[in-house]
């Protein structure tokens, strides 16, 4: 076996027990700051046909399960709306619901996207589907803005059926009912370039614009009415042209509902997903990703998007460890001044021998080497007894790592100290006039336990300690606990690996 080889069957304990804990952490973060339903959306519209099916499978790829989205607008379709939010895994859920800010009833979960009819006996105005996946960009970490609540909320992307169907009056209704409340995030008008032009796609067009602008009145943050326009089936070389075009009729339908041309943030990706080459897919995705979030000021996706590390951001300060992570740090520190101060050069005591202590009885003798020492350390008895680690408030939802991982590893650095002081003392207050040679004394009683205390405090958890100083200081509280455990699970691991292949390094040493 070499020393990069570990053996299937070694139990790194500690390293599990760590990570354990980190699991229940994460756990409780999540379930206490699950994902609930917001009220903001962003609504796919278009022709029969035009790609709405298509863009979303494009934009999620393999995080939805073929089985549980349609394949086209022409197979497996349904008359319901279609949304697609956030989950921890992706399942497909007939739910109630008749507005955007109704509360979700599910009815039926489906291990396969239904035919038409299956669901044909439903109301659609009244039913949906739900699709979850695993995305943090559905997710709103400080909540949709239309409430006080700065929980989690989700984004719902909602499909909705495309005119022109020709059997489906669903379709044919006005924007306004289509769109069932005024929290609207944007609409993502799709299009195929060959029918950019036609009149019914511009009238459809014109109804959502002005839904979508009757609902920005209402709306608190928003600012500006919202639209993407993704034209599909289009070639590069006619992209510039038919973008032009697309500007064109967006402002000039929205000049027709008597609004200026700055209320209105708009949008234009061209795109030919059948000849789109994979590395450019990755580019489109991005590029939607960031025009539809760019009102809500996170385009990108990030560690806030996650929903424990917006829980940790409202920790109350009662919960902030920083100061007993920079107490832990002084610990070490003053653990290894006050070795460093204990013995200079080969002396305990320095200068301090028997001579000097001529004719001095035992109490006044002991007196004496003590506060000779104390003054070398620099300190007085009652700090060298004080070596508390430190410990978070009951309830805290790092209690049980910091319990049974940091004051544990912590101990082990600071327990040699305090032992050593506290002998040292014992040895002082043991000095009898009859001791032939102070320092020999001394030295017999306390180097060894001193070299121990110094060793001590040069191993892993040291370094990690060391670091806490300047990581203390990095912005972002989910930042720094990220960092934080990681290093701890890091430092156990190694501490593992060591411990299992200490034969094989002392070997080689």
């Amino acid at each position: 076996m070499t020393l990069n080889t570990t053996p299937r069957n070694i139990g790194f304990t500690r390293s599990l027990a760590v990570q354990q804990h980190l699991l229940s952490f994460s756990a409780s973060m999540m379930s206490s700051t699950s994902v609930q339903d917001g009220v903001l959306t962003a609504r796919f519209v278009g022709e029969f046909s035009a790609g709405k099916t298509r863009l979303l499978r494009e934009l999620f790829g393999d995080q939805i399960p073929p089985a549980l989205f349609p394949i086209s607008s022409l197979e497996r379709q349904t008359r319901l709306p279609l949304e697609i939010t956030y989950g921890d895994s992706p399942a497909l859920t007939l739910i109630q619901r008749e507005h955007d800010y109704s509360e979700a009833t599910p009815l039926e979960a489906f291990a396969h996207f239904p035919e038409r009819n299956e669901l044909i006996h439903l109301d659609p105005s009244q039913h949906r589907l739900r699709l979850t996946i695993n995305e943090s960009r559905l997710i709103l970490p400080n909540g949709d803005g239309y409430s006080d609540d700065k929980s989690p909320k989700r984004l719902f992307l909602i499909d909705t059926p495309g005119w022109n169907s020709g059997d489906d009056q669903i379709a044919e209704q006005s924007a306004a009912s289509l769109m069932t409340g005024h929290h609207n995030l944007a609409i993502v008008y799709v299009s195929q370039a060959a029918r950019l032009d036609g009149a019914t796609n511009a009238d459809h067009l014109k109804d959502f614009m002005s839904a979508l602008a009757e609902a920005d009145d209402d709306a608190r943050f928003l600012g500006r009415a919202k639209l993407l326009m993704v034209i599909t089936a289009c070639p590069d070389k006619d992209a510039a042209h038919l973008e032009k075009r697309a500007q064109d009729l967006a402002y000039r339908l929205w000049g027709e509902l008597d609004r200026a041309a700055d209320e209105l943030e708009l949008d234009i990706l061209c795109v030919d997903f059948q000849e789109l080459p994979t590395g450019d897919l990755q580019n489109f995705r991005d590029r939607f990703w960031h025009c539809l979030l760019a009102p809500l000021g996170h385009s990108t996706p990030s560690i806030n998007a996650n929903p424990w590390a917006a829980a940790l951001k409202r920790w109350p300060a009662g919960w902030d460890i920083n100061p007993q992570l920079l107490e832990s740090a002084r610990l070490l520190e003053r653990g290894k001044n006050l070795l460093d101060k204990a013995r200079v050069g080969e002396e305990f005591v320095a200068g301090m021998n028997m001579y000097r202590l001529m004719g001095f009885k035992s109490a006044e003798l002991r007196e004496k080497v003590l506060k000779t020492w104390l003054r070398q350390l620099a300190t007085d008895t009652a700090t060298l007894k004080d070596w508390t680690v430190p410990s978070l408030p009951e309830g805290h939802p790092l209690e049980q790592w910091w319990l049974h991982y940091w004051q544990v590893e912590l101990e082990q650095l600071i327990s040699p100290v305090r032992n050593f002081f506290a002998n040292a003392q014992r040895t002082i207050n043991r000095l009898t006039p009859d001791i032939e040679d102070l320092q020999q004394y001394l030295d017999q009683q306390l180097a060894a336990q001193h070299d121990v205390a110094t060793s001590a405090l040069t191993g892993s958890f040291a370094c990690l300690i060391q670091s806490l100083p300047a990581l203390c200081t990095e912005h972002g509280v989910e930042n720094r606990i990220a960092t934080l455990l990681s290093l701890s699970l890091l430092q156990c691991r190694y501490e593992d690996y060591y411990f299992h292949h200490r034969a094989e390094f002392a070997a080689t040493n």
